[in-house]
């Protein structure tokens, strides 16, 4: 697992609060959904808010295990705009079809969050990197995929 610095995003309005890189695994979904759970409930997130985070975490990084070309890390980066918490997937694929919005999972992500998104940005030739920093292969087709979601905090009456 690697910490990333939070200052990530430099110039950006909306501030991060943690960005994390871990293999492409299914062993690491369990760190995902645990660093999803303490920012979430540091962030002011009740209970249920928290839970949905948490399979909402597992779901989309799970999407993108299964697309993540051999070798390769996912990175997840937590901002939080005004009330609400947003959390970036991301993962290299070489897959074909990378992504699309009309499976179940994608379903399970609208449901459990206010806003869900996919972005598909093709790398062309590229060389990627393993998590030991060493070249791979060459992938003509490679292309980041990036789910994000975001989940706002439940307005209180005063």
């Amino acid at each position: 697992m690697t910490t990333l610095p939070t200052d990530l995003h430099a110039g950006s309005t909306i501030p991060t609060l943690a960005c994390i890189r871990v293999r492409a695994a299914a062993d690491q979904l369990s760190t995902l959904r645990g660093m999803t759970c303490n920012i979430a409930y540091n962030h002011g997130f009740d209970v249920d808010g928290v839970a949905d985070l948490e399979l909402a975490i597992d779901e989309a990084a799970s999407m993108l295990i299964a697309l993540a070309a051999q070798g390769t890390d996912i990175t997840c980066t937590f901002t939080a705009p005004e009330n609400a918490l947003r959390i970036a997937v991301s993962a290299i694929s070489t897959a074909e079809q990378p992504a699309g919005k009309s499976s179940f999972s994608w379903f399970v992500l609208e449901s459990l969050t206010d806003h869900a998104e996919l972005d598909v940005v093709r790398q062309g030739a590229i060389a990627y990197i393993g998590t030991d920093d060493a070249p791979r292969r060459d992938a003509t087709n490679a292309a980041t995929v990036t789910v994000t979601l975001q989940k706002n905090l439940l307005q209180r009456p005063e």
